[in-house]
Order: structure tokens, then C-alpha cells, then sequence
């Protein structure tokens, strides 16, 4: 070493370190790993001729490919690795890896990382990339062997909220109260991601992220209830857009303002019984309100254990109203917007705006099954059938005079939304290890 130069010495001087390190702090890792395979059958737009043979994408998983026409493996496959080490007997880092499916290929991300700080047995802080606590499943969302369905209930789970963690900090405090666990999870911080169903050119920055997550728990049941609030600026939009009701179209998305979200929700596992039930609702201020409506939704599944067998049926729901702020944003330009192809036979005066980023709106039923291959590994099946709602008289309730809802379809205007309902067929096996 005393011939090597000083950079060189203070490299192997800190690999020492490091291997001391990790022989005096064990590192533990933990993995979970999902192949599925899934696809709709929805062909409205086989004879529009700006489609270019593209179909509707049901916006389904953590991912972002989503669900197509044809089968895809990449919208549920996933890969997940979680590392943790005890720093001392009151701390330790804990991290996962995720690997999912996206429109660039298979990305590996850092999804959380924090330090764990614990004060005493009913208090702790958490800092870093933590996970947003307004779920149900929300710490384990990734590990489809936790829970009964392929992917959880997409009308909550994923557009109500894009954000699943957020980098800052969080207290958990839990006292035994009763014959369960009463625990409070207040949390602060911030994060940015791309603005839902825009393809990447629409993002979000939320900052001044604070809220607080309430739950009890005992055995076989939880139940909980959450909220949060936050400032928002959001950037981009769509730029001359041909679509497929016969005129061009401009969103500009470009904004700030305020969010809250306020969910709750219980799930009960007893006597072979499951169920499990959420709601979640966003308010969000005119300015915000452009891209993120005003959106409630919720969901219940019930099921019931036949020895290795889990058949189980879910209900969910969405609603909300699209906003009306600066509807200039969108307008029919210089001649008459006719809106036949889209079921209204009405013509719009030239000039006469249209609408903003429009909400989601549609009820599923979905009919899955859950096989227990060992006490690691689960097959499921399932079947969804999908409703997107398109009777006029309904959407306009929501502020949507063009009366076109794509649900939770792709809103590539492009594209003609969903005309009947929709199957979707999945199938996914779950391993924890």
C-alpha cells in the first residue's frame, strides 16, 4: 500500500472499510417476481383511418405499456429486490429495486430508499424515498403475491393519485389499543412524475406534500383512512392533435395549484372470508383542475377460500367533473366543428370551446381466481369487463360537452374511445423468495 499513489491508497483504504462493513452489518435481501400475460378485445378503431392500425391501451399496471389488443407480457412482469442492513440496534436502510415494463423497454429503478430511525418500540422516522401511505396494499403494492388480484383495482389504485412515494420523511407511531394496533403515519415531502395518459409530454411537480394515514389493525382486518395535500405546478400539454371526430385539437396543461386527497378503506380476511373495499377521492383548484379533475372512485371485492382455491368478484367505479377553467385552451379555430362522429349530431359554433383534458368515467366487473401453488407462489386468473360510459346525457353531468370519455383508455385523441364493453383476459403467476 505505502507504494501506491494517495488516491489509489484511500480507494483501498475505503474497500477495506466497506468489506469490514458489511461483515459486521449483515445485508438481507428479500425479492418478489410477477409474469403475467393479458389483453382486451375492444377493435373500435379498426376502421378509423388516422389510427394507422393502433388500438385503445387500457391503462392497467405499475407499469406504462398497458393492456393492447394484442397479448402483451410486459404490462404485469415485474421484478422486485429489497435490500436492508441494521446500520446499529435503533437504524437501518432498506431500499427495492424494481424492474417493470415501459414503452422504452424493461426500466430498473430505485422505487424507495430511506434510512429507519427507531426511537423507541412505538415511535420511528423514516427519511428518504418513502412510500406515500394512501392504500390499502400501498406499502406492498409491487408484490402481487400479497393480495388476491392480478393488479389492484386500476379506478383507484392508479389515476386518482400517480404519485406511490415521495421523497422527504415520516413518523410511525403504533400503540396497542384494544386487541389491535392503532398506528399514525404523518409524512412531508415532494416529488414529480409525468401527468397521466399524455404520453410523455405533460409532467407534474408536486411540492409541500404533507398528510397523515390513520389505521387499526388486528387479526384477520384492517382498517384505515388517509389524507393528504399538496401544491402542484404542471407543464406541457398536446399540440395539434388530428383527432378522430374531425378536427384538430390543442390541451395546454400548463399550470399550478392546490390538491386533496382524502381515501379510506378496510379489508377482512376471517373464517375463509375476504373482502377488501376503498375510496378515494381528489379535489383540485381551477388552475389544477385542467389536467387532474375532480375524481372520486372506489371499489369491493368479496371472496371466499376453497382449500387451495380463492374465487373472488370486484365492483369498481369512477366518476368526477372535468374542469372549465380556460376552456380557450381548446376550441373548434376558424369553421364549425361537426360532432357527428363522435354520436352528437349537433353542430359547434366556430370558436366554442370544447374541453380540457377530460376525466375518467366507466364500472368494471371483474371475476378473478387465486391458486396457491406453495407458500411462495400463486396462479391467478382473471376476467374484467370493462363499461366506458358514452351516453351524452351522463357525460354532460361531468362537464364534458363533446361527450367523449375514454374511461381508463388512452386519451389519444386519435383514437375513438371504447363504443361497447370491453374483456380483458389476464393470467399472472406471483412468487415472494
Amino acid at each position: 500500500i505505502e507504494e501506491m499513489s494517495p488516491f489509489l491508497r484511500k480507494i483501498s483504504t475505503f474497500s477495506i472499510a466497506m468489506l469490514a462493513s458489511a461483515s459486521a452489518h449483515a445485508i438481507q435481501f428479500d425479492g418478489f417476481f410477477t409474469v403475467g400475460a393479458s389483453i382486451h378485445d375492444d377493435d373500435t378503431n379498426k376502421d378509423n383511418p388516422i389510427a394507422d392500425g393502433r388500438e385503445n391501451v387500457y391503462i392497467s399496471s405499475l407499469g406504462d405499456r398497458g393492456i393492447t389488443q394484442d397479448l402483451t407480457f410486459e404490462t404485469d412482469t415485474r421484478f422486485g429486490l429489497q435490500i436492508s442492513s441494521d446500520v446499529s440496534e435503533s437504524m437501518s436502510v432498506v431500499a427495492q429495486l424494481l424492474g417493470r415494463g415501459t414503452n422504452s423497454n424493461f426500466d430498473a429503478i430505485v422505487e424507495w430508499a430511506y434510512v429507519d430511525w427507531e426511537f423507541a418500540d412505538w415511535i420511528s422516522l423514516r427519511a428518504g424515498k418513502v412510500k406515500q401511505p394512501v392504500y390499502l396494499v400501498n406499502d406492498y403494492v409491487e408484490v402481487g403475491y400479497a393480495y388476491p388480484w392480478i393488479r389492484p383495482p386500476v379506478e383507484v389504485y392508479y389515476l386518482n393519485n400517480p404519485l406511490n412515494t415521495v421523497n422527504g420523511a415520516e413518523l410511525l407511531l403504533a400503540f396497542p389499543v384494544g386487541p389491535g394496533t392503532l398506528s399514525f403515519q404523518p409524512y412531508i415531502g415532494s416529488n414529480r412524475d409525468d401527468i397521466p395518459n399524455t404520453g410523455g409530454q405533460a409532467y407534474f411537480e408536486a411540492e409541500n406534500i404533507y398528510g397523515i394515514d390513520v389505521k387499526y389493525s388486528g387479526r384477520g382486518y384492517t382498517v384505515h383512512a388517509s389524507n393528504f395535500q399538496c401544491d402542484v405546478k404542471t407543464f406541457g400539454g398536446l399540440t395539434n392533435v388530428p383527432t378522430a371526430f374531425g378536427f384538430d385539437v390543442d390541451v395546454d396543461l400548463s399550470g399550478q395549484g392546490e390538491c386533496d386527497v382524502t381515501s379510506a378503506g378496510l379489508t377482512f380476511d376471517v373464517a375463509n372470508v375476504v373482502v377488501y373495499a376503498e375510496w378515494q377521492e381528489r379535489t383540485t383548484t381551477d388552475k389544477l383542475s385542467r389536467p387532474f379533475g375532480d375524481q372520486d372512485a372506489w371499489y369491493a371485492t368479496l371472496g371466499y377460500r376453497i382449500g387451495k382455491w380463492l374465487p373472488h368478484i370486484t365492483y369498481a367505479t369512477i366518476d368526477g367533473k372535468a374542469s372549465t377553467y380556460s376552456p380557450e385552451a381548446v376550441s373548434c379555430g376558424d369553421a364549425n366543428c361537426d360532432l357527428t362522429p363522435v354520436g352528437n349530431p349537433a353542430t359547434v359554433p366556430a370558436g366554442t370551446p370544447l374541453f380540457n383534458f377530460p376525466i375518467a368515467v366507466q364500472t368494471s366487473i371483474t371475476a378473478g381466481l387465486r391458486y396457491e401453488v406453495n407458500d411462495s407462489a400463486a396462479l391467478k386468473f382473471e376476467y374484467a369487463v370493462v363499461d366506458v360510459e358514452n351516453d351524452p346525457n351522463e357525460l354532460a353531468s361531468t362537464n364534458n360537452p363533446l361527450g367523449v370519455n375514454y374511461g381508463l383508455f388512452n386519451t389519444d385523441f386519435t383514437l375513438a374511445p371504447p363504443e361497447d364493453k370491453v374483456g380483458i383476459a389476464s393470467i399472472a403467476l406471483d412468487v415472494i423468495f
